[in-house]
């Protein structure tokens, strides 16, 4: 039997029998096309990004449906927002999701079960689980990318001075203990203290592992740093 997990929770705890037919869909590149007078075919111009992708599961309840249905809406509805979704259909990667779709159930044996199609919104990205392992270089050397896309990683820094990551260099000016560099969010901390006042970027971007082989390189006064990788594809 196949399950999904949301939110922490399995499918499994509110008696859901899945159909994943529909979860094999792909993100597409955001584009504009534009039509020019005189010139065959649309010009396609790249906003940079990749669009939601929208999964269906198809979910019946063979028993009790009432009470395993009202338990499984409370919980969906009671945190609105996106979050962690897999499922053993795909068990190698994860996607974070919102619940996109008005649910309607069809009941049947006198509403003893029913069905209905659980819609969610995900973000393009298919995170691999393998990304998820943390990686610690006491010294400089290389991160090796699986993926066709660049990670966007979490590195936590101890030490202060400069550290280069492929072409960015990140200077910690200040550090007592270690900075969390959240790569994806843009954004450095410890905790709850925001710290951007204490790093540098030397281009203004944060840094990015390619597809590939990526060196780190430690200047004075860094000691460890600690990473996240994030793997995606689509």
């Amino acid at each position: 039997m196949h399950i999904f997990l949301y939110n922490g929770r399995s499918s499994q705890d509110f008696g859901l029998i899945l159909s994943g037919e529909d979860t094999w869909k792909k993100s597409m590149p955001d584009v504009e096309r534009m039509q020019i007078p005189g010139r065959n075919g649309d010009l396609i111009l790249s906003n940079h990004r990749y669009s939601n992708v929208e999964l269906t599961y198809h979910v019946g309840i063979k028993r009790n449906f009432d009470r395993n249905f009202t338990s499984f809406m409370n919980f969906l509805l009671k945190e609105p927002g996106y979050h962690r979704l897999e499922d053993s259909y795909h068990p190698e990667y994860y996607r974070m999701a919102v619940l996109d779709k008005e649910i309607s159930p069809k009941l049947a044996y006198q509403n003893y079960s029913g069905s209905f199609d659980l819609t969610f919104s995900c973000m393009p990205q298919q995170y691999l689980k393998s990304g998820e392992r943390l990686q610690v270089l006491t010294g400089s050397g290389t991160v090796f990318n699986p993926t066709m896309y660049d990670a966007k990683p979490l590195l936590r820094i101890y030490g202060q001075g400069r550290l280069t990551v492929g072409d960015e260099q990140v200077t910690v000016t200040e550090n007592t203990s270690f900075i969390d560099l959240d790569c994806e969010l843009e954004d450095a901390f410890r905790d709850t203290v925001n710290l951007n006042g204490c790093i540098e970027l030397s281009s203004g971007d944060f840094p990015v592992l390619k597809p590939g082989s990526t060196s780190i390189t430690f200047g004075s006064g860094i000691t460890k740093v600690e990473l996240i990788p994030r793997w995606w594809c689509l």
